[in-house]
């Protein structure tokens, strides 16, 4: 007789089968670069010249690539949709998947956040002189972040 844990991972597994597309090392060293990096380091990079070059280079012998692997690894195990949520929730106990995917959402609502600064900021920009308030209006980083983290919230 399957216990519910079994029941609910073939469960996911039956939905998963048709979203299967397999990523490679590279794509998923090169996939967390691009969310390091993204193009607010751009302006920093250029300050430091060629000599950040040594430090990016060790993070993806040390973190990208081991990290990669881990991944790739998992995901042979149990490929499943909803990635770490489900590995931790089947790998250790549904506490913890919930652990982790209340994590995740935090992550996600503090970066986009963060992330309606630096788009806030963009936007003022691009609007130049008319839009040069918007730099220093608390209330225009307020509600570009607001719209932002009620986006995230309502898919």
């Amino acid at each position: 007789m399957k216990t519910e844990l079994e029941r609910g991972e073939h469960s996911v597994e039956a939905r998963s089968a048709s979203l299967k597309k397999p990523l490679g090392l590279w794509d998923l060293v090169l996939t967390q670069i691009v969310f390091v990096v993204g193009s607010t380091w751009v302006g920093t990079a250029a300050k430091l010249g060629k000599a950040h070059l040594f430090f990016w280079l060790l993070a993806i012998v040390i973190f990208y690539i081991p990290q990669g692997a881990v991944v790739i690894y998992l995901n042979s195990r149990l490929p499943l949709e909803g990635g770490l949520y489900q590995w931790a929730k089947f790998g250790f106990n549904e506490f913890v998947g919930f652990i982790v995917a209340w994590n995740q959402w935090l992550l996600s609502i503090t970066v986009l956040a963060l992330t309606g600064m630096f788009i806030n900021a963009n936007i003022s920009y691009a609007l130049g002189e008319s839009g040069a308030w918007m730099r220093q209006s608390k209330w225009s980083v307020v509600m570009v972040s607001a719209v932002l983290v009620g986006g995230i919230c309502a898919t």
